[in-house]
Formats: C-alpha cells, structure tokens, sequence
C-alpha cells in the first residue's frame, strides 16, 4: 500500500500504516425520559444528537403535537444550537479537548433552550460555552468559520447496518467510502478504495475538526445504542451525510415520545435543515434553510414560512434511509425496520 501510495503521488507512507490501530473508546451518553442513548465520543458528529434532546428534554413534545409547526420549528432550532456546539467542539479526542460534561449537562441544555424563540427561526450560527458549566475548566479559545458561499453538501448516501444476535450483542455499523467510489483509487492489486473524507477537515488553524498530522477528521458516520433498564434495547442509524443524526433523533423522538413501533417511526413524514455547516469543504451554511417532505400539511408548511423559514418541499417519500432493531424487554422478541424510501431489507433468522 505505501509503496503504490508514494509511485502514484499519495501521501500514505509506510510508516503511516505500521503505526495503526482501531481504538477502543468510552461512548457518551444521556438520559432520556429513561432511556440512555449512547454515541461515540471521538471524531464524530454523534453527540450532536444529545446535544439537541437534551434541548428537546424541556418540551413537552407530544402536547406540541406531532407534525405540528410548534413541534418541527422547535425540533430544528434545537439543531441548529446542537450543530453549533458540534463545529466548535467536536473532533478527534486524541488531538482537542470536549468539555462533555458542561455540553451534557442539564444546566447547560436550560441555559441554550432560552436562545429557542418560538415564533421566529434563527439565520445564526450560536455555539455556546459549555466550559462554564464545569468546576475548574477554564474558556477555550476556539475560532469558528461560517460559510455561506459555494454548494458544500449536506446529504450522503453511505451504508448503514444493524445486528442483533441470540445473545443480544448489538452492532450498530456505517460504513462508507464518503462519496460513491470514495477516492476513486484503488490500491494496487489489492481491490480495495481509500475513502475521501478528507474533505471534511477544517482548513482554519484552531478549529476543532482543524487538520493536522495523524488526525482522524470529524466523520458525520454516527450510530445510536439505547439501554432501557440497563438492558440492550434498541440498535438504530441510517446514511445521510449531517442529516444521520437528524434522522435518527427523530425516529427517536417517534418511538419514545409518540409511542410508535420501530416501523412506524421510520417511515413518518422527515424534516431536515442545512442551517448549519456541511461538513464537506468548503462548509455551507445556508441559513433558514428547512425541508420537510410532502405529507406535511400544508398548513404547517405555510406557518413555518411565516416563522423565517426558508422551506423546500421534497417528496412524500423522499428524505430518510432509516433502519432499527428494538428488542422486547418484557418478552425477548426483536422487532426490525427498514426504509421503503430506499433499497433496504430487515432479516431474522
């Protein structure tokens, strides 16, 4: 691999490879209305999506009503704060400090929830500062580039997978070469192609997904683990770029606060925002953006027009990829769902 690597002008060396291996690391986790959801930690986009329930724990989602404008302005602004603390803090764990117990906590999550107006979206990009709500840590100094020139992408397509075995060992599994033929290299005679997430580094000195040598960049493959009583409950995620952890809070959000089945909270009306930076260079933002599928009503559509947002209407069945695995505490049977939007199959055996 170095020596094709260094024939054809890469910049993998020998040395590059030798020096590699998979980390073990300790995911983070909150709890929610008595579910604990769990994320990686480290170069990832995961804990995103706890950044923003923790937000949503103040509601009362369901008396907001599902579908409903209150509920959908809410669920995005809540985003936009949780996408913005993302872009400033986020990264690889061996390079920059996370200071996730202030992001994590609900003191924090009290403080960011009064910046949710209800009656207007936010054209901001507002990270906060987590560091104060931590005994003995002092501010980070932390740059935080906003982009709202060029066509960066927020959407992906990728793999996604779940497993439940007899044991009930879970996997919850992305995997992805970016975009469709990754590097569109491949290695030799080996078979394989090296993946282009490269592009999603930040190029700013400072920044907490800033390149550097032998960093991992912050990757938007993210999946979700959910214990219910200390049991293995739930296995879900989905391709999509930023829009995974979109996805996955809301089939979330589904499933507990609506009290939907696996199936039923994948295939429910999807909104998505891109007010926040892509994570592929060079990082568009496009502020107020909203799209939300066609089975919204049209009257919730006209009402977050009147809010700010800049809405796009997207196919009834257009804007998910979702896929789930819960498991009956009471009883032990697995219930799987998978995305008719998509080519996609739940097996059992």
């Amino acid at each position: 691999m170095a020596t094709f690597s260094e024939a054809n002008g890469g910049l993998f060396r020998y040395e590059d490879f030798a020096a590699y291996t998979a980390k073990v690391e300790e995911p983070v986790s909150i709890n929610y209305h008595g579910y604990q959801i769990y994320k990686n930690a480290s170069a990832t986009q995961g804990p995103a999506e706890l950044f923003a329930l923790s937000l949503l724990a103040g509601y009362d989602l369901k008396a907001l009503g599902l579908y409903s404008a209150d509920y959908i302005h809410t669920s995005a602004e809540a985003i936009k704060l949780a996408f913005a603390d993302r872009d400033k803090y986020l990264g690889d764990m061996d390079f920059i400090k996370i200071p996730f117990d202030g992001l994590l906590s609900p003191a924090y999550a009290a403080e960011r929830r009064k910046l949710i107006d209800p009656s207007r979206a936010s054209l901001e990009l507002r990270p906060g500062i987590a560091e104060r709500f931590m005994k003995n840590t002092a501010e980070l100094d932390r740059p935080l580039q906003m982009v709202t020139e060029g066509e960066a992408s927020h959407d992906g397509d990728t793999s996604y997978i779940a497993v439940v075995d007899g044991a009930r060992n879970m996997i919850t599994f992305t995997p992805s070469l970016h975009s469709a033929f990754g590097t569109g290299v491949v290695m030799g005679d080996l078979g394989f192609i090296f993946n282009c997430r490269g592009d999603y580094y930040s190029l700013v000195p400072g920044e907490a997904n800033a390149l550097a040598p032998g960093k991992r960049p912050r990757s938007t493959l993210q999946g979700t683990l959910v214990l219910k009583d200390g049991q293995p409950h739930m296995v879900l995620g989905t391709p999509g770029a930023d829009a995974q952890v979109l996805l996955t809070m809301q089939m979330l959000l589904n499933m507990i606060d609506f009290g939907m089945n696996v199936q039923q909270a994948i295939e429910a009306p999807k909104w998505l925002t891109r007010s926040f930076p892509a994570s592929p260079f060079p990082h568009t933002m496009y502020p107020g953006d909203l799209s939300v599928e066609a089975r919204i009503p049209e009257a919730v559509r006209k009402e977050l027009i009147a809010r700010g947002h800049h809405l796009r209407v997207t196919g009834p069945w257009s804007d998910s990829s979702l896929a789930g695995i819960v498991v009956d505490l009471k009883t032990g049977v697995l219930s799987a769902g998978t995305d008719p939007r998509v080519e996609a199959y739940a097996w059992a055996r």
